[in-house]
């Protein structure tokens, strides 16, 4: 009998005409990690939503092999993948909030997979669960499982879905962008639980990134996909160390890179059009010492109840913080320490306290730029009425025509076409409605940005362009600037000065 866990061949998947897979051949081994590589839309999460039993209704599939444990795809029946998912085969999904059930505590969720699948004991669930949420390194498991996913971050939620998708041990798990909202050294820890699972229990990962970076040191195979085509696969080191294809050489250069602030960063358009990366310079802090904003003594936490006891969990206390005038101030630390945090306190977003605040402009004149962009905009409202929204209350003198010219200029200033006012935020790419919850935050003539892991989610190419976006606005605008995220390659290239955060739980 064949290792071979999936053995897809010229695999073609369509959407109403549109092809989004072409051709497209994978096989993975018992103990092998191979990886898929590419951007939003290339097509590297639509086979393993086929292997997973998920694939919508309305695709079209031609394929000339597609195998599953030895048996075709096609005939697996409802039951037969109750039966599979979550015991043979298992998927970590990148949004864990849509993975987890919003109403129910996680270790409830976990126990679910295992009541469906074994036969364990009510003591030996609840043994396993915590082992499985300590292997993961989420505070506190103990008294985290009684906690709903609200209740945690978007790392520790992660954690949560990742713990439970290894919770059985199964022979297949698929890894969707798993790692995208963890700070790089969880991310390194759940890396490395995985490899660890390969390696020792004789499963395979399949696992799927934007980021070569990230795959290039666990990865035995990676592919690369661009617009549903394999550009380029080999061994990881291959294709990292000499990647031939000028596709693979963008997503290698978009990178921060680990030394020096050259701006602007190279975009995948400079290999693809084969111009090369742009004539940079360097970003230089600010000469002035100027304070912006000062903020001493700041506390925040939040009110637990334990029966009729009720206690406060901190997590920030006696904080200083202060930014300067054309400054871009890094706020960095793990999963639950307190950086988003602090910088929706600052916008009102979350009670706190503080002996001094000092900000001498209005506070509509902070603005936040939120880590989702989607959830963020109203997806009933065109982009023109979102925009127009923030300038009549920003800008009450313009009549509506200055409004909508207003608007499209905000959008041609983030890089998007006057003529997308019309459009609703569905009809965007990611990259794209970043840009628009841009374009809303600047509507405001703000003097102050608070970007809320404004670029973790994104592709490594559309990443760089955001960045380019928020560092020529900066200089075009004489903003001042609070970078939040977990990434230390992308706070060291954005921020003049960093704050380091401690998880103080």
């Amino acid at each position: 009998m064949s290792d071979l866990l999936v053995d897809i061949q010229a695999l073609n998947i369509s959407f109403g005409g549109k092809q989004v897979l072409k051709n497209f051949d994978f096989s993975i081994a018992k103990g092998e990690i191979v990886s898929v590589v590419g951007e939003s839309g290339s097509g590297k999460s639509i086979s393993a939503l086929m292997s997973m039993g998920l694939l919508a209704p309305s695709a079209e599939v031609v394929n000339k092999q597609a195998l599953l444990f030895g048996q075709e795809l096609e005939s697996y029946t409802n039951k037969q993948w109750c039966q599979l998912r979550g015991k043979r085969i298992a998927m970590i999904f990148q949004d864990p909030m849509t993975a987890l059930h919003p109403s129910m505590r996680v270790g409830k969720q976990l126990e679910e997979v295992l009541v469906q699948h074994t036969s364990l004991s009510l003591k030996e669930r609840k043994k396993l669960i915590l082992s499985a949420l300590t292997e993961v390194e989420l505070p506190s498991p103990e008294t985290s499982q009684f906690k709903y996913p609200h209740e945690l971050s978007g790392g520790q939620r992660q954690r949560v879905v990742i713990a439970m998708a290894m919770l059985l041990e199964p022979e297949l798990i698929i890894a969707d962008e798993p790692t995208t909202a963890l700070d790089k050294e969880v991310e390194a820890t759940v890396l490395s639980l995985l490899e660890k699972l390969v390696r020792t229990k004789g499963c395979a990962l399949w696992f799927i990134s934007h980021d070569l970076e990230v795959v290039s040191d666990f990865s035995d195979k990676v592919q690369v996909l661009y617009m549903g085509e394999t550009v380029e696969s080999g061994s990881a080191k291959q294709v990292f160390k000499n990647p031939q294809h000028p596709y693979t050489k963008g997503l290698l250069a978009c990178r921060p890179p680990k030394q020096g602030r050259p701006y602007p960063l190279p975009v995948l358009s400079d290999f693809m059009e084969r111009s090369g990366p742009p004539k940079q310079q360097e970003l230089e802090a600010p000469s002035g010492a100027l304070n912006v904003l000062s903020i001493k003594g700041f506390n925040l936490g939040y009110k637990i109840k334990k029966g009729l006891k009720t206690t406060m969990d901190w997590v920030i206390k006696d904080l200083e913080l202060k930014l300067l005038k054309g400054e871009t101030l890094g706020l960095i630390g793990p999963s639950g320490s307190g950086k988003s945090s602090i910088g929706r306190a600052i916008v009102g977003l979350n009670e706190y306290s503080c002996s001094s605040f000092d900000y001498e402009g209005h506070p509509l004149k902070i603005q936040f730029i939120f880590q989702d962009p989607f959830s963020a905009l109203n997806g009933s409202h065109s982009i023109g009425r979102i925009l127009g929204a923030v300038l009549k209350r920003h800008q009450g003198e313009l009549s509506t025509v200055e409004r909508q010219n207003r608007a499209g200029e905000l959008l041609e200033e983030v890089g998007l076409a006057a003529e997308d006012l019309v459009k609703k935020p569905a009809s965007f790419s990611g990259g794209q409605r970043q840009r628009i919850g841009i374009a809303r935050a600047l509507a405001a003539n703000p003097t102050v940005l608070i970007c809320d892991e404004s670029v973790s989610a994104l592709d490594v190419s559309v990443q760089a362009q955001v960045l380019n976006l928020l560092n020529g606005i900066k200089k075009n605008r004489d903003l001042s600037m609070i970078f939040i995220s977990h990434d230390p390659d992308v706070i060291r290239y954005m921020c003049d000065r960093v704050m380091t955060l401690t998880s103080k739980r």
